[in-house]
């Protein structure tokens, strides 16, 4: 009965984040495929969950009283989502596909849920850090509190632990445990561990589309392709191993999820860097990085600054001008992460600290 609850949890966020993505992809004028719509949606929700969630987390209020907000808010962003999806008067028609084309999707949604399978059904790894993840939510959901209670010893502690208190993420899955009364650990080892392989192959194939200019064929074939390697191919500490061992922790979202999609927005930019919609794309995954994973906090300055600077250089090696404007953007897009690093090192030093 709990798995089946998991699965409408999924099939509801699912849906959520489509609508929220596609109306703000209305909104701001993106032309953006049904898949990257849904994983805009993504980098939203946690965007704007964030903002609420780290207000209630450093005001020290329960975690039922997030849950309230938070629901309240939703229900907002929904009616805003479909009022605009309502008013929008550019309807995409539905293409016929040829019977090549609706083949190789098939067997791409067919490898898909395989990996998912694979992933959330199929792998038992539990490690100390899973272990000590899915102690900080239990505590948070038994206690009615945020990061008050060790995640390990499940004492009080007696400050703040800002390496994981910066970040919503698993707090996110606090809420959702304890308005439904399903175990945190089936909510994040099958919900988000779910969640976190449909994502992965949703922004590969609207990667795919992009390089290949609207080929779907070319598309699913490059997805199944890339499952199968990640299947198959075992290789210890690269993003694929962490998709299907620890799908459910963040650390995983960040390798699968941020990290891609921030490339896949630096290469629109590379192809067009005068599209302000590229830029604020980039921005919106900048943003919610920290709150998907903790593990983004360099990850992504370190990676838009590597690949600001080649854009850079290239550029000033074929016409010897600076990109200045192409800089002041990519310094916006890392302004969140700088603001992260900047609380995060100040608490790293001790010169910031957070009493329970």
């Amino acid at each position: 009965m709990q798995l089946a609850v998991c699965m409408c949890i999924l099939a509801i966020s699912l849906g959520f984040f489509y609508l929220l993505g596609k109306a703000l992809s209305v909104r701001l004028h993106w032309d953006r495929s049904a898949p990257e719509a849904l994983c805009i949606g993504f980098f939203l929700y946690f965007s704007l969950f964030q903002i609420v969630a780290l207000i209630m987390i450093f005001t020290k209020q329960s975690l039922h009283r997030l849950g309230g907000v938070w629901l309240t808010l939703l229900a907002i962003f929904l009616a805003a989502a479909i009022r605009t999806l309502y008013k929008d008067k550019n309807e995409n028609q539905i293409k016929k596909e040829q019977p090549a084309t609706r083949f190789l999707l098939l067997v791409m949604a067919l490898a898909i849920a395989c990996e998912c399978l694979t992933a959330i059904l199929l792998q038992r790894n539990v490690g100390w850090d899973f272990a000590y993840y899915l102690g900080n939510i239990s505590t948070s959901v038994s206690t009615d509190t945020m990061y008050l209670y060790d995640g390990s010893s499940g004492l009080l502690r007696e400050h703040m632990e800002l390496r994981y208190a910066l970040s919503g993420f698993y707090m996110n899955t606090a809420w959702i445990s304890q308005m439904t009364a399903v175990p945190a650990l089936l909510l994040q080892k099958y919900v988000m561990g779910a969640l976190c392989v449909l994502l992965t192959n949703f922004i590969v194939y609207s990667f795919a589309m992009e390089v290949f200019s609207g080929d779907r064929k070319k598309a699913a074939l490059l997805v199944t392709i890339t499952i199968i390697l990640t299947l198959f191919w075992d290789v210890y500490d690269t993003s694929g191993q962490f998709l299907m061992i620890r799908s459910y922790e963040a650390k995983a979202y960040c390798a699968n999820v941020v990290l891609p999609m921030a490339v896949f927005a630096m290469y629109r930019i590379w192809k067009n860097e005068k599209r302000k919609q590229n830029w604020e794309e980039l921005f919106l995954v900048s943003f919610a990085s920290v709150a998907v994973s903790m593990s983004s906090l360099l990850l992504i300055p370190a990676l838009l600054v590597i690949m600001s600077l080649s854009h850079i250089l290239s550029r000033w090696m074929e016409s010897k001008r600076m990109e200045w404007a192409f800089a002041k953007k990519a310094v916006c897009c890392l302004a969140p992460n700088l603001c992260y690093m900047a609380v995060y090192f100040l608490y790293a030093g001790g010169l910031l600290s957070v009493e329970v």
